[in-house]
Order: structure tokens, then sequence, then C-alpha cells
């Protein structure tokens, strides 16, 4: 189960629980899809499971494969400060220079990245 609202244009999704592997983050891109139509999505750090921001787990990658495979925008807001001192700096300074998955520190930053396009 998802809560879904739609502002500028774009899904922000509070999932009930916090995806943890790819099967959860293509249930929730499945729901945004089929419920809304859109192809764009905003969620908070805090939507994901605490081993998301930590490289050596993995989960990181499956997770956001699973948006890049199925051409879904990502903007993933919150307080990233801890993610700037680990290995996940590497995946989010790359993700940012992509036009598929973006970290931003928060939601008006997320939507404005996601409406540029």
């Amino acid at each position: 189960m998802v809560n879904i609202e739609i502002k500028e244009n774009v899904a922000i999704v509070r999932p009930a629980r916090p995806i943890a592997d790819s099967k959860d983050a293509l249930d929730v891109i499945h729901s945004v899809r089929f419920q809304t139509g859109r192809n764009n999505m905003l969620l908070e750090r805090g939507a994901f499971v605490p081993e998301m921001f930590d490289l050596s787990t993995g989960v990181v990658t499956q997770v956001l494969k699973a948006f890049v495979d199925e051409k879904m925008r990502l903007a993933i807001v919150g307080d990233l400060y801890d993610c700037y001192q680990s290995s996940m700096r590497d995946v989010i300074f790359t993700c940012n220079r992509s036009n598929q998955v973006s970290f931003w520190e928060t939601e008006a930053e997320g939507l404005a990245w996601l409406n540029k396009r």
C-alpha cells in the first residue's frame, strides 16, 4: 500500500513500509504508474531501509536499478549529510549527473529537478 500525492505534476509517494529491495521498488513503481500514470516520483529518505545508504549492503544498487530499468525518474530527498561522509558519496554524485535518479536536501529542490525536463 502506498500513499500518493500529486504535486507539481510529480507523484510524492509514502510507502506503507520502507523499500528494502528491487521487488519493493517495483511494487511502488507499478502502483504509481497504475494509479497516476506518472513517470516522475519523489521519495523521502525515510521511504528506504537504512541499509539503502550503506553501499556495502548492495541494496542501493538493486533498488536504483529497478527505477532506471523501469524509466521512472526519481528524486530522493532528505538529510544526506552522513552519506557524504561515506562511500555513498560517489553514488550520489554519479546519480546527480544523470537524468534518471537524483538526491536532494529538500522537497522543493527535488520537485524543481523533476519538473525541469
